[in-house]
């Protein structure tokens, strides 16, 4: 007797009750209305026929298929060991996803396990096997915050499913997308399936690749998209208003005309600062520069004269990363005023202007023009716009 022949006649001793009334309840499914003597003969669709009545029984009774695989496995003869090592696998799986599902139904976990035994029951008959891809349940989060990323709150993203570790025809594992700038990019190295149920995704400096452009990463089995998950963007950083302080200047402006003293006759006053901001980059400006002029002219005799501009000076640097977007404070201010002294004269402005104090030095008890004469400039606290860097936007 052959070994074929021996394991068929096994079987059929070796049915049990338990497999008569699993094939009873489901007759109409699978017997066709013949006789159930005619199906033992073929101990082969007998087994397929109590795989397909495991099925159809888990469509019933969803919450119970655990209950249902591990009868059909203890129905089947001894001999079948490759079998019920299937069918082990099939509930060792089953199992494995009490710890996601959280995110299930009975009926989704039912519906993985009846495409499980649909896969063992054709191994085992010989037919084609079913190509189901992976299941996918939920990411968590489920979305990609880059703010968070950012920030190093948020480093990893979970997704649950079952079956992760299946490939697909052509052999691939399942795989990850990144959509940027329109264009998707293989990031299937970030990814990790630390079981056939979940997966894990990088988002640390050495995994997704994040950037401005990037919009979506895409779950893919082959050709098909399993799910995609929003990457959502954070706003670009804001101009905060910010009160920053100049250094003041001194200026002494060149004799332009006469003998240099003013002898007591004014000299008449005219003093003005201005400021810009300077040094910049796409991002804003990095300083502020001053200038002053000062016009101080004898009221009579010879005219003396001393006039002129300051040279530009830098009176504020930003601070490291950060860039002035605007001025709120006026750019320019100016006094004037007839000399009656040899004491410095203060004028000051008052507040909302770019100058606290103009302090001036007109006539003196000897030459001045070109000399003594001079103007110091104490600058206001200044209203400013100021924006952090940010290389992520650039």
């Amino acid at each position: 007797m052959s070994r074929d022949t021996k394991k068929k006649m096994s079987f059929v001793g070796r049915m049990s009750l338990v497999s008569v009334l699993l094939v009873g309840l489901i007759q109409p499914v699978w017997l066709g209305g013949c006789g159930l003597g005619d199906n033992l003969v073929d101990p082969i669709n007998n087994i397929a026929n109590q795989i397909d009545a495991a099925i159809a029984a888990i469509d019933i009774n969803s919450d119970q298929w655990q209950q249902i695989v591990e009868d059909l496995r203890d129905d089947i003869p001894e001999i079948e060991n490759d079998l019920k090592a299937d069918l082990q696998e099939v509930i060792d799986r089953g199992v494995g996803t009490i710890g996601v599902t959280i995110f299930a139904t009975n009926d989704f976990v039912a519906r993985r396990i009846q495409e499980a035994l649909d896969r063992v029951k054709a191994k085992f008959t010989g037919d084609p096997v079913p190509v189901y891809p992976p299941a996918f349940l939920s990411f968590s989060p489920d979305f990609v915050d880059v703010a968070r990323v950012r920030d190093g709150e948020q480093l990893t993203i979970a997704a649950f499913g079952y079956d992760f570790d299946r490939l697909d025809p052509s052999g691939r594992g399942m795989e990850l997308w990144l959509l940027r700038g329109g264009v998707y990019v293989d990031c299937s190295y970030a990814m990790t399936a630390t079981t056939h149920y979940e997966a894990t995704i990088n988002l640390a400096a050495n995994g997704v690749p994040m950037s401005l452009d990037c919009a979506a990463l895409e779950l893919r089995w082959g050709t098909e998209i399993i799910s995609t998950l929003p990457i959502l963007q954070p706003s670009p950083p804001q101009p905060d208003e910010e009160t920053i302080n100049f250094q003041n200047i001194t200026f002494r402006p060149e004799k332009t005309r006469g003998d240099a003293d003013f002898k007591g006759h004014g000299p008449f006053v005219f003093v003005e600062s201005e400021i810009r901001m300077s040094d910049f980059d796409a991002k804003g400006a990095k300083k502020i520069q001053a200038r002053v002029y000062m016009l101080a002219e004898e009221t009579k005799s010879d005219w003396t004269t001393a006039e002129g501009w300051s040279s530009w000076k830098t009176v504020y640097n930003c601070p490291p990363g950060y860039r002035l977007v605007d001025v709120l404070t006026p750019m320019s201010c100016e006094e004037s005023y007839v000399d009656t002294d040899h004491s410095e004269d203060q004028y000051c402005p008052g507040l909302g202007n770019l100058v606290e104090c103009f302090r001036c030095i007109g006539d003196t008890d000897g030459d001045d023009a070109g000399r003594t004469t001079r103007v110091t400039v104490d600058f206001a606290p200044a209203r400013v716009l100021m924006i952090e860097d940010d290389p992520y936007f650039d």
